[in-house]
């Protein structure tokens, strides 16, 4: 399995990555997810990959990501 840290996971070249790594769980494996701001998806991608690191370039909105 290959573990990936993606880059920018809320941007379209990301989404379409994270896309791919859906239709291959055996091969893949999140470790790692960055955003700008996208709080709602970066969360909806936290949940579903659960990596073990996640940023947001904006750190105003920490709190609102940290939130269940």
């Amino acid at each position: 399995m290959k573990p990936i840290t993606l880059l920018g996971s809320t941007g379209s070249i990301g989404t379409q990555t994270l896309d791919i790594v859906a239709q291959y769980p055996d091969r893949f494996r999140v470790v790692g997810l960055t955003a700008g701001s996208n709080v709602p998806l970066l969360a909806e991608q936290v949940r579903q990959f659960r990596p073990e690191a996640v940023a947001i370039a904006d750190g105003s909105k920490l709190d609102e990501l940290r939130q269940p």
